[in-house]
């Protein structure tokens, strides 16, 4: 893919500039008007789960789905979706709520969600049941000759390279360390860094162990993807076609991974040993959960019903902003696909 010259624009100024609307196998969710309540109506035969909209704004996903249990005296665990959503973002998915009291459910107010379009249905919502998104993202404070420039670019455009997100790396950016030396089983140093403070050898491991298990698995997935999206780098850097049959994906490495042959599998080696890193390391056997088989990745991403707007900016005076509107498959982040043609503060 040839390499363009990005462009400086301003992300999520505010909510509404960054609108997620999720789409499963039945449904599309739509956010409402001016993002006004109504009245919450549930009709039909009562089954155990109330499928509902669960639109939200400037709102983080997990806070939203605890302050529905909350008001509605219920587990979070009773509450299903199919995937998280953006905080500084206006969204909008569907949920399911098991056995609900309706009396509580009228009486719901919230100044950042609101619950609509309900209907009973046999089964709980679950992740998996997601299988896109559509965005509507505004872009701001943009040179007009840059503006038109990008988006005449970005029109040509029907893929993009599938790499993982920084956000994949943390706020310090040493998840893929920390990673990197529980799967070499340095669990010592590894704790050292996780708690910012020196450790006892003995200790180590079994303070690791303590930690909640997302935070463990954040932290290998991070040195998968690390080594994912320097495959793809190097892969597309050399020439190799990913749209060719056969040769979709790139690989997340585990102690079960079988390399391509060709190119492609000679740089997949070449990264995992300039990481320091065997697939013997990922049969991480002191922490089952960590143990790592691999899997594949797709390498590009695919791009539905783009379509791009260019107007006068209405919060910086004298710049342009670029609109986008699109559709992308589940587990695909918008901000992989802009970070190809913009850079961000």
């Amino acid at each position: 893919m040839k390499e363009i010259e990005k462009a400086h624009a301003i992300l999520k100024h505010k909510a509404e500039d960054f609108i997620v609307e999720e789409i499963g196998d039945k449904w599309h969710c739509k956010v409402s008007k001016g993002f006004v309540s109504s009245d919450i109506n549930v009709s039909g035969e009562e089954k155990d789960f109330l499928w509902c909209e669960l639109e939200k704004k400037n709102l983080d996903h997990f806070n939203a789905i605890k302050d529905v249990s909350i008001q509605l005296e219920i587990s979070k665990d009773d509450i299903g979706y199919a995937g998280s959503k953006d905080k500084v973002a206006w969204t909008v998915q569907r949920i399911s709520i098991f056995k609900p009291n309706i009396e509580k459910l009228k009486k719901f107010n919230h100044e950042k969600i609101i619950l609509k379009n309900f209907k009973w249905e046999k089964r709980k919502i679950k992740l998996g049941y997601l299988d896109s998104n559509h965005f509507i993202i505004t872009l701001r404070n943009i040179e007009k000759k840059v503006a038109i420039k990008i988006s005449n670019q970005i029109r040509k455009v029907n893929y993009f390279s599938n790499y993982f997100g920084e956000q994949r790396f943390g706020v310090k950016n040493n998840n893929f360390e920390i990673g990197k030396l529980i799967l070499k089983k340095k669990f010592k140093e590894a704790a050292e860094l996780i708690f910012s403070g020196e450790v006892k050898e003995e200790e180590a491991l079994r303070l690791i162990k303590r930690l909640n298990r997302k935070n463990l698995l954040m932290y290998v997935h991070s040195v998968q993807s690390k080594i994912f999206n320097e495959i793809l780098k190097r892969s597309l850097e050399e020439g190799l076609d990913f749209t060719k049959k056969g040769m979709e994906n790139c690989l997340l490495v585990g102690y079960k991974s079988r390399f391509y042959n060709g190119r492609l599998g000679e740089i997949e080696q070449e990264v995992i040993k300039e990481n320091g890193l065997s697939l013997e390391d990922f049969d991480l056997r002191e922490i089952s959960f960590l143990r790592m088989k691999g899997s594949y990745r797709k390498a590009l991403s695919y791009v539905r019903d783009l379509k791009i707007e260019v107007e006068d900016d209405d919060e910086f005076s004298g710049s342009k902003k670029i609109i986008l509107d699109f559709i992308l498959p589940s587990g695909v982040y918008a901000t992989t696909f802009l970070e190809n043609y913009f850079y961000f503060d």
